[in-house]
């Protein structure tokens, strides 16, 4: 199949290749609240606080939760407590806990116990189709036996040269049919996990860098903003292997009426030294400034980042630089900064 757009595994191998996907984009659902009991649990730190609160309010919001149980490290995230007796505490989370590999910090408990039922699938789960699918290897011999149902498999977005730029969890393959626009292929529907939907804006990102290696038009960066604007440096940054050193003593110009991010930032820095639809792979005073170090920097309509670059700093970790830190860390770094 020559330019797929996307393909279909099953462990490490491919078992369909794709040219287009009908319901994969639109507005994710927010993760199940999930129950759990921390049995035989010795609560330190911010869960002990926590704790104690809980019994007095009933509840008591916590953030991040990392325990150590007998077997493994696992992490919760959005974690409430809802109470505790004796040595089991009850707190609920966003969706099911995710596996660590290092058990450093975490809470000494001997069981992570679900209490919430799973919800039915017709609740977590929507249909996805793959259009245009030329099925290989495990997935083409279950077919060729005559039945339709297949294991879970992931998927990937594909870019023009077919390598990822996207992969994730697709479902189970639930239907399958001729293709109505793909003659002589196959449309694969999956039960897809509403939690996965993509964002639209996203998509459109990846069309745009599927059409062209590096959009062409300055300033297209602008017109994406939250997912899709981190979609659009994330394929920036992968086209910019190499750049070349800026020149020596040299002086650049942004314009930051929509620096209203770091990502923006990088986005607007990167476009005045290389030109449209380049970033930097980076996202910190120290890596930019270290780049920029012994060039001058003028920095047009400032004010828009001095309102919002770091002024929601609970909301993302690591915390994000605010505008006085980007400023203070470039010029530490040997850049100067023109604010206008």
């Amino acid at each position: 199949m020559q330019n797929p757009r996307y393909a279909l595994l099953h462990g490490r191998h491919a078992v369909a290749l794709c040219h287009d996907v009908r319901g994969l984009y639109g507005d994710a659902a927010p993760p199940p609240r999930v129950r759990h009991e921390l049995r035989g649990c010795e609560p330190r730190g911010e869960l002990a606080r926590a704790v104690t609160q809980a019994i007095v309010e009933g509840t008591a919001p916590l953030g991040t939760l990392d325990v150590a149980t007998h077997d493994a490290a696992w992490r919760l995230t959005a974690v409430r407590v809802l109470g505790a007796r004796g040595d089991v505490v009850t707190v609920e989370s966003a969706g099911p806990p995710r596996r660590l590999h290092d058990a450093q910090g975490a809470v000494p408990c001997g069981n992570l116990v679900r209490v919430s039922p799973e919800p039915p699938e017709e609740l977590t789960h929507g249909r996805v189709t793959f259009l245009g699918c030329s099925p290989r290897g495990a997935l083409r011999d279950v077919l060729d036996a005559g039945a339709t149902g297949f294991d879970p498999v992931r998927y990937e977005v594909l870019d023009r040269a077919g390598g990822a730029q996207h992969e994730a969890e697709a479902g189970r393959v639930t239907a399958v049919g001729p293709s109505r626009f793909h003659r002589g292929l196959l449309d694969l529907t999956l039960a897809f996990p509403r939690t996965g939907l993509i964002p639209p804006g996203t998509r459109e990102v990846w069309d745009l860098f599927h059409r062209h290696r590096t959009p062409p038009g300055p300033g297209t960066w602008r017109r994406f903003t939250g997912p899709a604007r981190a979609a659009w440096l994330r394929q920036a940054a992968r086209r910019s292997h190499d750049l070349p050193e800026p020149a020596p003593g040299a002086t650049y110009e942004i314009d930051g009426r929509d620096v209203t991010d770091a990502q923006a930032l990088v986005c607007a820095v990167t476009e005045a030294v290389h030109g449209p639809g380049l970033a930097y792979p980076f996202d910190t005073p120290r890596a930019l400034g270290a780049e920029l170090s012994g060039r001058t920097l003028v920095w047009h309509h400032a004010d828009v980042a001095r309102a919002c670059l770091g002024v929601t700093p609970l909301l993302a970790e690591p915390r994000p630089a605010t505008f006085q830190e980007w400023v203070d860390g470039l010029r530490a770094a040997g850049v100067r900064v023109v604010l206008d």
